[in-house]
């Protein structure tokens, strides 16, 4: 099945819609939401998905910032879509794929990329044409072999694809490794071409700042608050959007990149992470 098509679709409720259907992986992070925004405009029915892993801390920040984000989507007046209910799919149910498996570490010597992309494969085996919204800056810094997209601009290449007002990105398996096909072949990706400092400017000229802001990334928040401290938050820092962290936060940042290369530090960071939880 594909992500978009003209067929009526049925919701949980077994309601039909008429207009095209998108399949989205939704997390309540900032990619995702830029998309779920920019999808808003449009007359679609939008079906979001979210994988559920125990073991992530903040599993409950994000579900409560899809929450309402979606609420915020459905108010808003220039809303053209349908929001159909989150389908919530835990990561433990998941069949392991040992070809997927075996193409991810063969992929990951090239360029390291995270152990979810395994499991993220393996749930769009069953969900073809489910949009990742992998952003445009993980490859910007040409000395740094890390992230998704860079793994993907540097292992195969993409071709772009319109369907009426709606348009993404596939692999294009003519050129793209069989190892970059078996992970994320399956894949739309519809912000590949887009960086976080854009989509910032994008998220206020659609009206959505508050929404923005609503968005979650920390993997170890302290008092409900982001850390600045985890890889999620150095990325934000990184990128530019430091608006994001609280002062206390990037007070923890800031005295990392100053001790962080000494071993009492470290000895610190460990004991803390313990104490503390991040």
């Amino acid at each position: 099945m594909t992500a978009y098509n003209n067929k009526p679709e049925l919701d949980q409720a077994g309601k039909n819609y008429m207009n095209p259907l998108v399949k989205i992986l939704w997390t309540g992070g900032f990619d995702s939401t830029y998309r779920m925004i920019q999808l808003s405009k449009n007359e679609v029915t939008i079906q979001p998905f979210y994988l559920s892993d125990k073991i992530r801390r903040s599993e409950h920040y994000e579900l409560n910032a899809i929450q309402s984000i979606a609420y915020d989507i459905k108010k808003h007046p220039e809303t053209k879509c349908k929001v159909l209910p989150l389908i919530k799919f835990s990561v433990s149910d998941l069949k392991e794929d040992g070809d997927i498996v075996e193409a991810y570490q063969r992929l990951r010597k090239i360029s390291w990329i995270g152990p979810q992309y395994i499991w993220l494969s393996e749930f769009a085996k069953t969900n073809q044409g489910l949009e990742l919204c992998l952003e445009k800056d993980d490859c910007d810094r040409v000395d740094n072999k890390y992230g998704a997209t860079y793994c993907i601009l540097h292992n195969g290449n993409l071709k772009q694809v319109k369907e009426g007002d709606i348009d993404y990105w596939i692999l294009d398996d003519d050129k793209s490794s069989k190892d970059l096909i078996k992970v994320f072949g399956a894949f739309h990706f519809p912000v590949i071409n887009i960086t976080k400092l854009r989509m910032v400017e994008e998220y206020k000229r659609l009206g959505f700042t508050e929404a923005m802001k609503k968005t979650w990334f920390c993997h170890t928040p302290v008092k409900n608050k982001p850390c600045g401290v985890c890889n999620p938050c150095k990325q934000v820092i990184e990128e530019g959007l430091s608006f994001r962290i609280p002062p206390a936060g990037m007070k923890r940042h800031e005295a990392e990149m100053k001790f962080g290369h000494q071993k009492w530090f470290e000895y610190w960071k460990k004991i803390r992470f313990k104490v503390e939880g991040y």
